[in-house]
């Protein structure tokens, strides 16, 4: 057999295969040593063309360890070269891994070849060792840099990055992630970043809530905040922020457009109508108000000597009171157009702060730093310094439970110093025994946090300096509950007491006028039947008293008009607001749209509030007009 001797040229790059194959390409031309016998000379260098042989190719690593090992079946071509993928052949025992198991950290490497001519027995050769002086596969999943790594195009990461070695990651320039990036480390970016889709940031945090450190979202570093920007124009469907927890939404900052505010049937009837006093300056009004005293006196119109007391026609009064609710009804649709042009004037009506709490409170010193409060406790204030005791307070206030609201922040650490007071707003209340809707909630006087009821009918004028609020909700129990009140909402509460003080006075003068009326008019009798009647009555009148008191009139007769009012009742009021609905609704009238008939049949207590202040009103133009009939010389009589 010829021997032969080899020869190597080689040559070996990184190649990125179709599909999930990588690998090293490598070439080499196989020459053979022995020299080739012709006729009068031999030729030496020549190649091997076209024979059979086996390849092993080992890495190994700076100790010359095996960190991959394969082998390769193949044949020269023509020219005696071999075209091979290091990475594509078969692993051997020796092997620790696969090929793309190896990890390229930088440290380095050498590849040492090996060749077999046998095409029986495999007797391997040593052919090549040279070291690996470049990464040859930029893309491997493990690839570990111990240096700087400077990327002069773009970097397109199509799976996740993590930076798990404690030092920052600067991005200056552009970053593209087409899948998930998980960032272990602190992530800086030192221009601007335009997040095209949601993000979502779930921070594994926890602490207090005045512990800068618990926030998973901080801006800071700029003059203003944090900015909001909707698409197209705000209305009530578009929420600025929403706050949720595990249950469901608990609040939110929505836009709210100026029609969206005009239609809203409370703001129509509570800002316009009775926060401007129209009820009370509207002539139509009036008028209906006139129109059922007028009723009143229906049946009553008598001539002459004698009382003439008869009920008046209850359906005139029915009538009358219907006509006082529709005029108040169409008062609440007509007002709301010139209130247009006074709220377009501020268009940008903003938004709506909504919440599940319902009250505005602030924080208030304690007078005993060692008093404890809860919510809903009744407290006492005194020169701005809250206790339990409510003896000779200034005001009386309720701790908050949670207020939308909260102002007056104390200075950090002193939070214990202070508690939530609600100052405006509903705000559940500890109250012991019965409570009826409407019922004014007074400090119980038990220095102990407590509060009782106490019925409108039933409040003396000490009272009324007490009121906590108004009971929106009732109990039935006899110990303690918790009661929803208004707080803040009865500044009218006073003026409602002395303007019941007045008619009660105005009644009883009334009355005494009446009294006196009906004692002429038996002294006139008296003077015709009983002789020097009137020389008598003045021999025994007191001497203090007034020496006209018991003069019959001048003619001897008494007023020749005799008038009798009826006083109004709740009840007829009651049927006149089911008279008003019932005729608007035989006109077509939809009055579940009407802010008035909707606060009316809706809100809790507001009819019963309404039908009191329309009998108020009634009484005191009674009063009024039976004052003008006395002056005119009118017999007047009340009942």
């Amino acid at each position: 057999m010829k021997q032969i001797f080899l020869l190597a040229l080689s040559l070996f790059v990184m190649v990125d295969l179709f599909g999930q194959s990588q690998g090293i390409s490598y070439q080499a031309v196989i020459i053979d040593k022995n020299p080739q016998e012709i006729p009068g000379v031999d030729i030496s260098g020549n190649i091997l063309p076209n024979h059979a042989m086996q390849v092993r190719f080992t890495i190994l690593d700076a100790l010359g360890t095996i960190e991959y090992q394969e082998e390769q079946s193949t044949t020269t071509d023509a020219y005696g070269m071999i075209n091979l993928t290091i990475g594509l052949g078969t692993v051997t025992a020796a092997s620790p891994n696969t090929f793309i198991e190896i990890d390229w950290n930088g440290a380095p490497k050498d590849l040492k070849v090996d060749i077999s001519l046998s095409g029986t027995d495999l007797f391997y050769t040593d052919f090549s060792f040279q070291p690996l002086t470049f990464l040859p596969y930029a893309y491997h999943k493990n690839i570990t840099a111990t240096g700087s790594m400077i990327i002069d195009g773009v970097t397109n990461l199509k799976s996740r990055l993590n930076v798990t070695n404690g030092s920052p990651t600067f991005l200056s320039g552009r970053l593209t992630v087409d899948s998930a990036a998980i960032l272990q480390n602190e992530l800086t970016v030192n221009a601007k970043s335009n997040l095209k889709g949601q993000v979502t940031i779930n921070a594994a945090l926890a602490g207090d809530k005045s512990n800068y450190d618990s926030y998973p979202l901080r801006v800071e570093g700029g003059t203003q905040g944090l900015a909001v920007k909707i698409t197209g124009s705000r209305s009530s469907s578009n929420n600025f922020v929403t706050f949720w927890d595990d249950e469901k939404i608990q609040g939110r900052i929505e836009g709210q457009t100026t029609a969206e505010l005009l239609s809203d049937p409370e703001y129509i009837f509570d800002n316009v109508l009775f926060a401007n006093e129209i009820l009370r300056s509207t002539v139509d009004v009036a008028k209906a108000v006139a129109g059922v005293v007028s009723a009143s006196s229906s049946s009553t119109v008598c001539a002459g000597l004698g009382a003439c007391v008869t009920a008046p026609i209850p359906s005139l009064i029915v009538g009358a009171a219907a006509q006082l609710v529709m005029d108040i009804a169409n008062l609440a649709l007509g007002v709301a157009a010139p209130i247009i042009y006074n709220v377009s004037k501020h268009a940008n009506i903003g938004i709506t702060y909504q919440s599940g709490a319902g009250d505005y409170a602030e924080w208030l010193p304690k007078l005993d730093l060692t008093e404890k409060f809860f919510p809903g406790d009744i407290v006492g204030v005194k020169g701005g310094q809250i206790s339990k005791s409510t003896e000779n307070a200034d005001h009386f206030m309720v701790i908050s439970q949670k207020p939308i609201v909260l102002g007056n922040m104390p200075q950090e650490n002193r939070e214990s110093s202070y508690e939530k007071v609600a100052f405006m707003g509903q705000v559940p209340v500890k109250v012991i025994g019965k409570v009826q809707i409407g019922d004014y909630i007074l400090p119980s006087g038990s220095n102990n946090g407590t509060g009782i009821a106490v019925s409108p009918d039933n409040m003396q004028p000490d009272q009324y300096q007490k009121i906590v609020g108004v009971a929106w909700s009732s109990s039935e129990s006899l110990q303690y509950d918790y009661i929803n009140v208004a707080v803040g909402l009865n500044a009218n509460d006073g003026a409602r007491l002395a303007i019941k003080q007045e008619q009660k006075i105005n009644a009883q003068a009334a009355e005494i006028s009446a009294l006196k009326e009906q004692i002429n008019q038996m002294n006139a009798v008296l003077s015709q039947v009983v002789p020097n009647y009137a020389t008598l009555m003045e021999s025994n009148q007191p001497k203090n008293a007034s020496p006209t008191a018991a003069k019959p009139p001048e003619n001897g007769v008494a007023g020749e008009r005799t008038i009798i009012y009826y006083d109004v009742t709740k009840e007829q009021i009651l049927e006149g607001i089911d008279l008003a609905e019932k005729t608007l609704r035989e006109k077509g009238v939809d009055i579940s749209t009407n802010p008035f008939f909707v606060k009316l049949n809706t809100e809790p207590g507001y009819k019963d509030s309404f039908v009191s202040d329309v009998v108020a009103t009634i009484k005191n133009q009674l009063n009024i007009t039976y004052e003008q009939e006395v002056k005119s010389g009118a017999r007047v009589i009340r009942f």
